[in-house]
C-alpha cells in the first residue's frame, strides 16, 4: 500500500470515529426518538460510505452489499434530519417523498445488481441519481439558511451555522466529484476530500462540546413562563401586539418587531422563546393572527374565510388553514360552523 492509500485510510477511520461519538451522543440524548433516530441513521450511512470502499476491503472483510446502501442513503436522510432540525411546524412535501422513494429503489437496485462496477452504470442513469443527490444536499443547505432569520432557538441559530458551514457543504462536494470522476475519484482528490470530512466532524464534535454539550437538538415542550417582574419585555410585547394589532402586518420581520420596542434582535428573540416558550417568529405572530381569526369567524359568520385571513396578516389561504389548523385542530371553516351550531 503507498503512502497516499495509507493516509487516506487512516483518516477515513479518524472520521469514522468522530462520527461514531456522534451516535453515541445522539443515542443518549433527550431529543424525540424521530430525530435521534434520522440522526443515527444519518450517522451511520457515513460512517458506511468511510468505511466500505477502503477499510473493509483493506482487511479482506465481506460485509455485502448493505453498507453502501446505506451510504447511498446519505442525502435524503440528511435532508429529512435538516427538515426535522429546523421546520417547527411544516412536514416535507410530498413531492420530496416521492423523489426520495424513487432514488433509494433506484440505487438499491444497482448497488444490488453492479455491486462494485458501479462506473460502469449508464451516464443517463449515474447522471440523474447525482444530481437528485446534490439536489438533496442543496434542499438541506436552503432549509437551514432560509429559516434563520425566524429561529428564535439561541443554540439552534448557531447550529445551522455548523450545518450550513459543513455538512451541507461537504455532501455537496462529495457529489459533485463523484458526477465529474464517475465514482472513479484521484487518490489525491480522495486524500483532500478525507482529510476535509475528517476535519469537518471533528470540528462538529468540537463545536458540540463548547456549544451545546447536551446534544439537545430539539426543543422539547415550552419554556418556563417568566413573570413580568423577571422579564418586563413580555409585558411590552404583549400589549404592542394586542392593542395595536402589529400582527396584521404581512411582511412583520423580528427585526422590525425589536426596532419599534427599542430592543436589541437578541434580546427579543430570547424573550420569544425563553419567557413565552416558542421556537420561531412565525408560531409567536400565527398566535395572534391565529386568535384573532378566531373571534372574526364567529363574530362574522358571513364574511369570507379568505378576507379574514388576509385581514390578520396571512398571505394566503394555505398558510392560514396550515396555522389554523395547528393550533385549533381543525380548519377555520369547520371551526366557524361547530361553533355556530353550539351556540
Amino acid at each position: 500500500m503507498t503512502n497516499i492509500m495509507t493516509a487516506i485510510l487512516m483518516l477515513r477511520l479518524f472520521a469514522a470515529s468522530q462520527v461514531l461519538l456522534l451516535v453515541i451522543a445522539l443515542v443518549i440524548s433527550p431529543n424525540p426518538l424521530r430525530t435521534r433516530l434520522l440522526g443515527v441513521a444519518l450517522a451511520l450511512g457515513t460512517v458506511s460510505y468511510l468505511l466500505s470502499s477502503q477499510v473493509f476491503d483493506y482487511i479482506d472483510f465481506q460485509v455485502g452489499p448493505a453498507p453502501g446502501l446505506l451510504a447511498d442513503a446519505i442525502p435524503p436522510l440528511l435532508f429529512f434530519f435538516t427538515w426535522d432540525l429546523f421546520e417547527d411546524d411544516r412536514r416535507p412535501p410530498l413531492f420530496v417523498w416521492l423523489i426520495a422513494g424513487l432514488y433509494i429503489v433506484v440505487m438499491s437496485w444497482i448497488g444490488l445488481t453492479m455491486g462494485e462496477a458501479r462506473g460502469e452504470v449508464s451516464v443517463f442513469l449515474l447522471a440523474p441519481l447525482q444530481l437528485a443527490k446534490l439536489g438533496f444536499a442543496i434542499g438541506a443547505v436552503y432549509v437551514v439558511w432560509r429559516g434563520r432569520e425566524d429561529d428564535v432557538v439561541e443554540s439552534r441559530l448557531k447550529l445551522r451555522r455548523i450545518f450550513v458551514a459543513s455538512i451541507g457543504a461537504t455532501v455537496t462536494v462529495v457529489v459533485i466529484t463523484e458526477l465529474v470522476t464517475g465514482w472513479h475519484v484521484p487518490a489525491t482528490v480522495e486524500l483532500i476530500g478525507m482529510a476535509a470530512i475528517f476535519g469537518v466532524t471533528l470540528t462538529i464534535n468540537i463545536a458540540f462540546l463548547r456549544l451545546n454539550p447536551s446534544f439537545v437538538l430539539v426543543a422539547s415542550g415550552q419554556a418556563q413562563t417568566l413573570s413580568v417582574e423577571e422579564n418586563p419585555l413580555v409585558d411590552e410585547l404583549r400589549k404592542i401586539m394586542n392593542d395595536g394589532q402589529t400582527y396584521s402586518d404581512h411582511n412583520l420581520r423580528i427585526a422590525d418587531l425589536a426596532a419599534t420596542l427599542r430592543v436589541p434582535e437578541y434580546q427579543l428573540r430570547r424573550t420569544i422563546n425563553r419567557s413565552l416558550g416558542y421556537q420561531n417568529f412565525n408560531q409567536f405572530v400565527n398566535h395572534y393572527r391565529i386568535e384573532a381569526a378566531a373571534r372574526r369567524l364567529i363574530a362574522e359568520p358571513r364574511t369570507q374565510v379568505l378576507t379574514i385571513a388576509l385581514d390578520v396578516g396571512f398571505r394566503s389561504i394555505s398558510s392560514f388553514n396550515t396555522a389554523f389548523r395547528a393550533q385549533r385542530q381543525m380548519t377555520p371553516t369547520d371551526y366557524r360552523r361547530n361553533t355556530l351550531i353550539d351556540s
